[in-house]
């Protein structure tokens, strides 16, 4: 799993981190009982403060997607498909609201959309 954070976006570093955890753990990346980097591991592989890491972490535990088990950091717990699968498809709905909104923006047509996801779609 990697992690990447800007100091220039105007989401907080935590909420950065505690999005691409979750995306991680919903997408399959991070499976149950994997283990979590250290927060003094991932603070420094970040160079974020270790109270950033914790808050995310802690966040995730609130969740109920990792737990923090004594003498071993944070593991991730089962996760229900039809959670994961929700939320995966919740994400994809905030990623095509954004699309939409810059197509309009830049005044590319719907077909032009269209064509432009498709061919994206077919890279893969």
């Amino acid at each position: 799993m990697q992690i990447i954070v800007s100091t220039t976006s105007g989401v907080p570093l935590y909420e950065q981190i505690k999005t691409q955890v979750r995306a991680a753990i919903h997408g399959g990346d991070l499976r149950d009982g994997a283990l979590l980097p250290s927060l003094r591991q991932l603070a420094a592989q970040l160079r974020v403060s270790i109270i950033t890491v914790t808050r995310a972490y802690n966040d995730l535990v609130a969740e109920g997607l990792v737990a923090n088990e004594h003498g071993r950091g944070f593991a991730v717990l089962p996760v229900d498909r039809a959670v994961a699968t929700a939320a995966l498809q919740e994400r994809v709905d905030r990623g095509i609201d954004e699309v939409v909104t810059a197509a309009r923006a830049a005044q590319v047509s719907r077909d032009d959309l269209l064509r432009r996801v498709e061919r994206q779609w077919n890279q893969e």
